[in-house]
């Protein structure tokens, strides 16, 4: 029967005895009137009917099997690997004590709860041991024992212990590690909230293992208390969906319904609040709510996930196909919870898958984020050239515009003028007045116009008036300046009739000459396109009062 790394459940039927603590002596006294009743394990006594009722689960009670071992060798040794019960219990084989989970008694306060699950090692004396094992139960829905109680060999039951072990660490670790990174990638980014949400959902997830399965938060602490215990669980069952549910919406903010989003929010937080306020008595009564409100949720997120996939967002495959199989890990829990079927926790186990199922999407996203970075390095690159050449060509601009102002503000004739304005000073001051203003009107004009890059034409008119009267009184002869067809509004570049008329005085043999300037417009048509020519003409002739 027993073979090398095998073990056997021992499930069955078991005799029971209500609100009786019984042990091996009680049993081999014939004058003892003992009520049996066969229950069946793994169960709860509250769920047994009798005449019409159910057992109340808040009692205490004993559970009797006659085990019939193979034939092995003398001093062969045994073990039992023992689930935690309903909320704790007392072990006898053979009339010996070889195990217990906390205090058990007949009333509240003689009894302390303990879950943690144990293997024993033993070495019986005959082919037929006794079993009992005393349950006692006042804080939870149900009372008795939800898991098998398995035998077998020390050396399987040693590596069904540690197999199971290792597989919580795992979890448990793996889970821890998806955390960090995920806060990690969060610190670094802060305004992508989806990295926070799924780094608390992987948090919660690490919990509600660490409070379940092998219970290893009570391998590391073993005096922490069972109410705590407890309640750390159900926040993190409680705690799960919301931000997992905040982690899609981040994601998938299109697909995401607001109202449905905060009222699925609002009741798991309600759920964890009164988790954080209550005895676990009255914790437990919020379980079935909760794990409708739980399937809903997952309805909701699969539609969210189907909305995504039809509109082909980005990723939303993989996420579809993770999120499945966390939902049927989640189914699963749900019925081991109720008693229904006779598995294990595997809702650690769908994080951990759903967590690869959306690592391709996060690693796309970062090495599209890469390319995005390596880009904008580029671009900043040839941005600080492009700044580089601009500044080196305002700087000349300016050295062109300091140059200007040289040649306009301080010109040739400046000398001339001044000398000339020193001797009106003396011999006529009226008209020395006179030079001054248009000298001084020229200048101002200069000015406001010579760092300009376009100017109305009708300024440059009025700074050629200017200048043609400084050299009116300076050479005391008559200059005419005549301009026909011109737009004063129409723009151009500063300072050119300025600069010819300069010249003309400058080159032109003045002291004979009697130099007349014209400024005219004339329209071109060609290819049925219209162009506008200025010509600038200086002479000694006489102008015609019309020009065409």
């Amino acid at each position: 029967m027993f073979q090398k790394q095998t073990s056997i459940k021992l499930d069955g039927e078991w005799e029971f005895y209500y609100q009786k603590f019984l042990c091996s002596e009680d049993f081999k006294n014939q004058n003892a009137l003992l009520a049996k009743e066969i229950m069946v394990l793994p169960g709860f006594w509250n769920e047994k009917q009798i005449e019409g009722k159910f057992y109340s689960p808040k009692s205490y009670s004993t559970f009797r099997l006659l085990l019939t071992l193979p034939n092995k060798p003398t001093n062969f040794q045994w073990s039992f690997y023992i689930p935690h019960a309903f909320t704790t219990y007392r072990m006898y084989l053979d009339g010996y004590l070889i195990s217990e989970n906390g205090i058990v008694g007949t009333t509240e306060i003689e009894t302390k709860e303990y879950w943690l699950p144990k293997i024993i090692f033993f070495t019986p004396k005959t082919e037929t041991v006794e079993i009992i094992i005393q349950v006692a139960n006042y804080k939870s829905l149900n009372a008795g024992f939800r898991q098998s109680i398995e035998i077998g060999t020390q050396e399987s039951m040693i590596q069904l212990k540690q197999s199971r072990l290792a597989l919580d660490i795992f979890l448990i670790a793996s889970l821890f590690v998806i955390s960090l990174y995920h806060f990690t990638l969060f610190l670094l980014r802060k305004n992508d909230q989806s990295l926070l949400y799924f780094s608390m959902y992987a948090f919660v997830s690490m919990v509600y293992k660490l409070t379940s399965g092998e219970f290893f938060l009570l391998i590391l602490f073993p005096d922490f208390e069972w109410r705590w215990l407890i309640k750390f669980f159900f926040l993190s069952v409680y705690l799960t969906f919301p931000f997992l549910l905040s982690f899609i919406a981040k994601v998938f903010p299109n697909e995401t319904n607001k109202f449905c989003y905060y009222t699925f929010q609002f009741l798991f937080f309600s759920f964890s609040i009164f988790v954080l306020v209550s005895e676990s008595t009255w914790i437990e009564e919020t379980l079935f709510p909760a794990e409708i409100t739980m399937l809903f949720c997952c309805i909701y997120t699969f539609w969210i996930l189907s909305q995504a996939l039809i509109k082909k967002r980005e990723s939303a495959a993989g996420f579809l196909l993770g999120f499945l199989f966390l939902f049927l890990t989640v189914l699963n829990d749900i019925l081991f919870e109720k008693n229904i079927i006779k598995t294990e926790i595997y809702g650690p186990i769908g994080t951990f898958v759903l967590f690869f199922s959306q690592s391709f999407f996060l690693s796309k996203k970062h090495s599209k984020l890469n390319l995005l970075v390596e880009k904008q390095k580029e671009e900043l690159e040839q941005s600080v050239l492009l700044n580089d050449r601009i500044y080196h060509s305002n700087i000349h601009s300016k050295r062109m515009e300091l140059e200007l102002y040289k040649k306009t503000i301080q010109p040739h004739f400046l000398m001339n003028s001044l000398s000339a304005i020193r001797y009106w000073v003396s011999e006529c001051p009226e008209k020395s007045a006179l030079i001054l203003d248009s000298l001084v009107g020229e200048l101002r004009i200069i000015l406001k116009v010579a760092s300009k890059q376009l100017i109305p034409i009708g300024d440059e008119i009025d700074l050629c008036r200017y200048h043609i009267g400084v050299m009116k009184m300076r050479m005391e002869k008559e200059y005419k300046f005549k301009t026909v067809g011109i737009d004063n509004n129409e723009l151009i570049p500063p300072l050119i009739f300025h600069t010819l008329i300069e010249n003309a005085f400058t080159h032109e043999d003045s002291s004979n000459a009697k130099l007349s300037f014209g400024i005219f417009k004339k329209n071109i048509i060609n290819h049925e396109k219209l162009f506008f020519l200025y010509c600038f003409i200086v002479g000694r002739i006489k102008f015609l009062t019309q020009h065409r």
